[in-house]
């Protein structure tokens, strides 16, 4: 039975509730409850239960008020429900608590209503890996009449497109009566977060209101799907909409900065954070580390991580990265052992980075120590990319059938990484029966991978054995196999420019291709001779060397060249390995052209200087 409080005596507690500022408060106000017989009092009882949950996160204490409390109604089911959502681990106990009240079937007094279906929608995300719980909510919504409602709408499309679910969630998006802001925010993030990143755009541009999340959904969406030129034109959209972006908008933005080397660009948003008080949090401290290693400035990386008043593990992971990938490897290994010293546990991404590091740097042993201390110390479970790094360490040591032997017995299921990194290991080192064998089980793995067509082509034509070339050549064309087309980037005056190989859709392209021909003619002088085997179509030799000298890297260089003053660093992004013979030549252009040249290709950071390489011919 429903206890009737006088009014003001309702008013009077229900203030001091929201006055409490410590658990202890609101356990003398329920003792006093109990002590007035107005603990069966549901408004008071909700009202406690939602102060104890939100603001003290006492779930256990809460849970044992609803359970003491007789016939609990609509709403106090709907406050238990909610606190039970938001408790991390507790989420399935909501859906628990639901199927309770469903067992009072109909009752007006504990029906549910639009307050209680979103807290449980997020509560089946939090919980199911399968999409059906959400539709069975999905009917239970439609049964209550609580369908038109925007906000459970809303909560809705939100469960189904976290599910990858975008056609139920687009109906749902459709069906709705009424749409507010938080509605087309949903469904555009939706969208992008599917990969349906052209849909989220056109339905960004419908939107009758855009604020400052609807902008941060598409920025965030390009960012994560790879389109990181279009993330850098919206957020100039963005800026000149008069929106003021926030951290997640910066956060993405500095992420397709650090993907195409756009460091003018970044070094705008950083400017822009310190001039804004922004200061470097865990975020976009980590963020700016991430964006300088991408693009080559390992010095402006350590800055940051040494301002930043704190610090945690992906911080510290960052910066190992960042160094490791730019051939800095002891500075790297010196960060991690700081941060055993001050007790951070680290996690796998940091092992990444360590042992990267120990590669580049030649500390076998070291390397080796390292990898045995992830689960040794750590509890840290290695995955593929560990054990590619550790093949990798063997492999550029020399320690082949070390390496061979490694991988003979991983205990988990080998992939193309893996074989592919002896494979690079086999080509410095010269071995071609180990080389070979590995090329073809990266083609048993992926029968399109161009890297192991490249080396058996090359490892037979070597050994005159123009038999197995032809058969090889037969076997690209029977599986089909489209390659990756090349692109580089280059920033220029804060304007990053895009080239594909034999790309001659840029303005000034006469003036690009001109500038090869110069540069060949130069480097011909320097003993330069175009290394074709990495040509395999079966083409005229002539055609070979002008296919390599067409590069996308060698076109973005050239551009570079011509649009930057003499003396200045060349920075460019590839995003597929460099092949031998572009980098031989960058190394006779940075030394004909004297300037220092950084590429960051898919495997590591080159930096070209004086005729040699950060990477000691070793990629």
């Amino acid at each position: 039975m429903q206890v009737k409080t006088p009014i003001s005596l309702q008013r009077t507690l229900r203030s001091l509730l929201q006055l409490s500022s410590t658990v202890n408060h609101l356990k003398q106000i329920h003792c006093r409850l109990l002590v007035l017989d107005l603990h069966q009092d549901q408004f008071l009882i909700t009202n406690l239960i939602t102060v104890l949950s939100q603001r003290f996160r006492a779930i256990n204490y809460s849970f044992s008020i609803f359970t003491h409390t007789h016939n609990p109604n609509t709403f106090l089911f709907n406050a238990m429900i909610q606190a039970l959502s938001e408790t991390p681990g507790f989420q399935s106990n909501a859906i628990q608590l639901y199927i309770l009240q469903m067992r009072y079937g109909t009752e007006p007094t504990r029906r549910p209503n639009r307050f209680t279906f979103p807290p449980l929608l997020k509560a089946c995300v939090a919980t199911f890996r399968l999409v059906k719980p959400i539709q069975e909510i999905h009917a239970q919504v439609t049964k209550f009449g609580t369908y038109s409602d925007v906000y459970v709408g809303t909560t809705l499309l939100d469960s189904y497109s976290r599910y990858s679910e975008v056609e139920f969630a687009r109906r749902v998006f459709d069906e709705m009566p009424i749409r507010n802001v938080v509605s087309w925010n949903s469904m555009v993030s939706g969208l992008a977060r599917c990969g349906e990143v052209c849909t989220a755009k056109e339905l960004f541009e419908r939107m009758p209101d855009k604020n400052l999340v609807s902008w941060t959904s598409m920025i965030s969406g390009y960012a994560q799907n790879g389109y990181f030129n279009e993330t850098l034109a919206m957020f100039d959209d963005m800026v000149a909409s008069g929106v003021k972006p926030n951290e997640i908008t910066l956060v993405s933005v500095l992420s397709a900065c650090a993907n195409l080397g756009a460091l003018g660009l970044g070094k705008r948003i950083h400017s822009f954070l310190e001039d804004n008080g922004y200061g470097l949090d865990l975020f976009l401290g980590s963020a700016l580390i991430d964006m300088y290693s991408k693009c080559g400035m390992t010095t402006e990386a350590l800055q940051v991580f040494d301002r930043m008043l704190e610090r945690n593990v992906v911080a510290f992971s960052a910066v190992i990265v960042g160094l490791a990938m730019n051939g800095r490897g002891l500075e790297a290994i010196r960060i991690f052992e700081d941060m055993r010293f001050q007790g951070m546990l680290p996690n796998d991404i940091t092992f990444i980075g360590v042992l990267c590091a120990c590669c580049h740097v030649g500390l076998v042993d070291k390397g080796q120590y390292y990898f045995h201390s992830m689960t040794r110390e750590y509890s840290i479970v290695p995955k593929l990319q560990h054990y590619a790094c550790m093949v990798d360490l063997l492999g550029r040591a020399g320690l082949l059938d070390q390496a061979y032997q490694f991988i003979t017995e991983m205990p988990i299921k080998l992939d193309v990484v893996v074989w592919g990194a002896l494979l690079g290991a086999c080509r410095i080192h010269c071995n071609f029966e180990l080389g070979v064998h590995a090329a073809h089980k990266i083609l048993e793995l992926d029968p399109q991978h161009s890297g192991g067509f490249v080396f058996l082509s090359s490892a037979y034509a070597r050994s005159g054995d123009w038999d197995a070339v032809k058969k090889v050549r037969m076997m690209m064309e029977k599986s089909g196999m489209k390659k990756t087309p090349g692109r580089s980037w280059i920033e220029i005056n804060n304007i990053v420019h895009q080239f594909f190989a034999g790309d001659k859709s840029h303005p000034l392209s006469d003036k690009i291709y001109m500038k090869l021909d110069e540069l060949a003619r130069l480097m011909e002088f320097e003993g330069y001779t175009p290394n074709v085997e990495s040509v395999f179509y079966d083409i005229e030799e002539e055609e070979k060397e002008q296919s390599l000298n067409v590069h996308s890297e060698k076109l973005a260089i050239a551009f570079g060249l011509l649009n930057s003053p003499e003396g200045t660093l060349i920075r460019i992004v590839k995003n597929l390995r460099v092949c031998d013979d572009c980098h031989f030549a960058i190394k006779l252009i940075s030394k004909i052209v004297r300037r220092d040249i950084i590429l960051r290709d898919s495997n590591r950071f080159h930096h070209f200087t004086g005729g040699t390489c950060s990477c000691q011919d070793y990629w």
